[in-house]
């Protein structure tokens, strides 16, 4: 997925920028998963893992707050109504 969004650096700046406007500070950073977004990256569609406030992904144990779920909601309102 790397490579593909390498060669649209505009998509993560777009969401980098999301979390900006939503009162926090991008951290890049490798994770597991994003087979969906490696996926489709490579189908054409650049899609970085983008903020999701979860804690203890992939584990039993996996959770979220209700204020993480609102400060992920209020990247993804940022994200797309930047690009209208």
């Amino acid at each position: 997925m790397k490579y593909k969004l390498e060669e649209f650096p505009q998509v993560t700046d777009y969401a980098m920028e999301a979390v900006r406007q939503s009162g926090m500070e991008p951290v890049l950073s490798l994770i597991r998963g994003g087979t969906d977004g490696s996926r489709l990256s490579y189908m054409g569609l650049p899609t970085p893992n983008i903020f999701t406030g979860g804690h203890n992904f992939h584990s039993k144990l996996e959770w979220i707050s209700v204020q993480d779920m609102k400060k992920a909601a209020q990247v993804l309102v940022h994200l797309v109504s930047d690009l209208g």
